[in-house]
């Protein structure tokens, strides 16, 4: 089983989730998603987020070696990573009229898509600055409002442009709307290819994690079968 946040629960006061929580949710991301070795700790003012991102990390890393290692979507002009070492795609187990054209998933992590999926599926409901955390806050709302079972997203990386304050098309990624229906998001991501030269295009789908910001990413298929 994958390793969970001990200071999970944590609160600094009136601003939410510990400073300690949220390093080390950022510290496993990065971990389990860095193969083969342990990330370098980097440097914060605040010792604590330092301290609980190197526990993380760690754990992360014993994660990946035990249970498989992490796709993470990057924010610069290579988008997502194209691969990671030992890991593999998996059947996306989808099916309907879509299953054909996403018929793989890789195993991914990061906080990003997450948040945005957050705040559509429930607005108001967001992470505020805390977005290392978007997983648990995601987890939570979606068991408070009896389901849905999975939600997906379209998403491909996009040319760069002008900065909107949408965190995701900031970051260099389209995005389309959060769906708990796969064949519906399927065609607003094949509508889009179609329409653009694709860059990765494909779904976010998000299964309830728990405390992680765990998500498979399941790539349209006239991407080349070795890159999501």
């Amino acid at each position: 089983m994958p390793r969970t946040n001990p200071y999970g629960q944590e609160k600094d006061g009136d601003f939410g989730s510990s400073v300690e929580a949220r390093g080390w949710q950022a510290g496993y991301d990065a971990g389990v998603s860095t193969p083969p070795d342990v990330p370098q700790t980097p440097s914060t003012r605040h010792p604590g987020f330092m301290d609980a991102w190197a526990e993380g990390a760690a754990a992360g890393n014993a994660d990946g070696r035990a249970e498989g290692w992490r796709l993470r979507p990057v924010t610069d002009s290579s988008g997502f990573v194209v691969r990671v070492p030992g890991a593999e795609p998996e059947s996306s187990g989808e099916s309907g009229d879509m299953g054909g054209a996403f018929a793989v998933a890789w195993k991914s992590v990061g906080d990003l898509p997450l948040a945005l999926i957050l705040q559509q599926f429930a607005p108001g409901a967001g992470t505020g600055a805390h977005t290392q955390l978007a997983g648990r806050a995601l987890d939570q709302v979606i068991a408070d409002k009896g389901g849905p079972a999975q939600l997906y997203l379209p998403l491909c990386v996009s040319p760069p442009h002008e900065l909107s304050g949408d965190a995701l098309h900031d970051a260099g990624y389209w995005h389309g709307d959060v769906s708990d229906t796969f064949d519906e998001a399927g065609k607003a991501a094949t509508s889009h290819a179609l329409v653009r030269v694709p860059h990765f295009s494909g779904l976010v789908r998000y299964r309830p994690a728990g405390t992680h910001n765990f998500w498979d990413w399941l790539p349209l298929q006239t991407n080349r079968p070795d890159e999501p």
